[in-house]
């Protein structure tokens, strides 16, 4: 399958900077305005907050016609070979349902041209994050599949908290009892409502601006998993400078991504100007991937030319064994790349903290920057643990996709050598040494050693090595 699309609504809120360098296809809601009716976008924000504040005018909202999606599906199709249509939340409107709609009418036109509708089961730029993570997904090189998988991911782990300045606009849409907006009015309650998923909830009320900026910081620290890389999109409807603030300060939560969007005048209807509100979700696992593997590839330097035929040497031993010294004697002699993971762990976290969900994340991107060297005809040196066969699988599995040679190396040195080795670490670190285990973890990690299940070559660094060095040298040589 070629290239996916993706189209979605306006609601999403999405920058038009990113909106074009994505390729994205953005169906407009529908403003009804004194009158006359205008495509979502059309109106410049401003001067639509201002006729709203005036109360000279009464505005509406409508989902776009089937129609309009079935245009959108046209201009998708010319672009790509398949369609994913992702709409904001169908709990709180038809939009879902139009664009099935849609979709039915374009598949009886274009058979040929898969169609999927998705309901991102979320509002605003928390819905954006969700479109965000499928047409990157798909600027990839992801399939309707992945883009769809990792839509889905992120969908649902995102949310939005926010702060509405007036319930006025929610009681003449019908969303809270005029009731609730006179009794609010009356006492200047400025409500923070929290979405999440189909669930609309209140969480606190507060009497002034500023004291609503500190609170939405908090909730969202309530709401992030800081073990993930998240984004976060600061919305506003004609508050640019508590924006602007509020921004500030998520910067402090070091996101991976920070946005700040005005709210178009279709969704500055419902909730009236002064809404100040926070997005967030976590990032898709393939676009956590894509930038680990990117990073960890800007650590390497100049390449090395290319060899028609790649090999992958995978070293396994335990801590201070000396692994690292047979990397580099076998850098001194062919032109190859390192992947050494203790240094690559700190490019990647800075202050590493060996939990497990880390680790997986380093070796996935680890993994995935060996097949693109491989693939490039690059010698590949991973240096690291690999105790057990767990570990080892995948770069079997790399080497067997790209049709490399595999070379295995048993690392070892005997305990007092090791040992001994360790204390100096502790005692002096040399410059070129990135690894951070001392004795305790040697010890700690002697259980975990597995045989190696296939066939491999074994150096003993208390010893003289050359000979095992020169091995694998001749054996990366055209005829070895």
């Amino acid at each position: 399958m070629g290239r996916v699309v993706i189209v979605t609504d306006s609601s999403a809120c999405l920058p038009s900077g990113l909106v074009e360098e994505l390729g994205i296809v953005v169906v407009p809601h529908r403003l009804h305005l004194g009158g006359q009716t205008y495509e979502d976008g059309v109106i410049a924000p401003s001067e639509f907050y201002r006729l709203l504040e005036s109360g000279r005018v009464r505005a509406t909202t409508t989902a776009p016609p089937p129609g309009a999606f079935l245009e959108a599906f046209r201009r998708a199709a010319s672009q790509g070979e398949a369609v994913l249509c992702i709409v904001f939340s169908s709990r709180y409107s038809v939009t879902h349902q139009v664009a099935q709609e849609g979709a039915r009418l374009f598949r009886e036109e274009r058979p040929q041209v898969p169609v999927e509708v998705m309901d991102s089961r979320n509002l605003a730029l928390a819905h954006g994050f969700v479109v965000l993570a499928a047409a990157r997904a798909a600027a990839r090189g992801g399939g309707l599949k992945e883009c769809m998988e990792e839509a889905q991911q992120v969908a649902s782990q995102a949310g939005l908290v926010g702060m509405v300045d007036t319930l006025r606009y929610l009681a003449l849409g019908g969303r809270v009892p005029w009731v609730v907006h006179w009794a609010t009015a009356l006492l200047q309650i400025k409500p923070i409502l929290s979405a999440r998923g189909d669930e609309v909830r209140p969480v606190e009320r507060v009497r002034t601006r500023q004291r609503a900026l500190e609170r939405l910081v908090a909730a969202v620290r309530e709401r992030i998993p800081y073990s993930q890389p998240f984004q976060l999109g600061v919305m506003h409807a004609a508050a640019p400078e508590l924006a602007q603030q509020l921004a500030f300060r998520l910067k402090e939560l070091e996101p991976w991504e920070l946005l700040v969007v005005e709210f178009t005048p279709v969704m500055g209807v419902h909730v009236g100007p002064g809404f100040l509100g926070i997005a967030y979700a976590v990032m898709g696992s393939g676009e956590v991937l894509a930038r680990d593997v990117a990073r960890l590839e800007g650590a390497l330097g100049p390449l090395p030319p290319s060899s028609p035929h790649p090999a992958l040497i995978v070293l396994c031993g335990l801590p201070g064994t000396g692994k690292s010294t047979i990397a580099r004697m076998l850098g001194d002699r062919v032109p190859l790349v390192v992947l050494e993971s203790d240094r690559l762990r700190k490019r990647l976290f800075g202050r590493p903290t060996y939990s497990t969900q880390e680790s997986r994340r380093l070796f996935r991107a680890i993994h995935a920057l060996a097949d693109r060297l491989l693939q490039a005809g690059i010698h590949v040196v991973i240096d690291a643990t690999n105790l057990r066969e767990v570990h080892r699988q995948p770069l079997y599995d790399v080497a067997q996709r790209r049709g490399a040679r595999l070379v295995v190396v048993h690392v070892d040195a005997p305990p007092e050598v090791v040992r001994q080795r360790l204390h100096r670490r502790v005692l002096h670190r040399p410059p070129d040494d990135w690894s951070d285990a001392g004795p305790g973890v040697y010890e700690r990690m002697q259980s975990q050693v597995e045989p190696i299940g296939r066939p491999h070559l074994r150096v003993d660094t208390s010893q003289d090595v050359s000979p095992v060095v020169d091995e694998i040298v001749r054996s990366l040589s055209p005829g070895g």
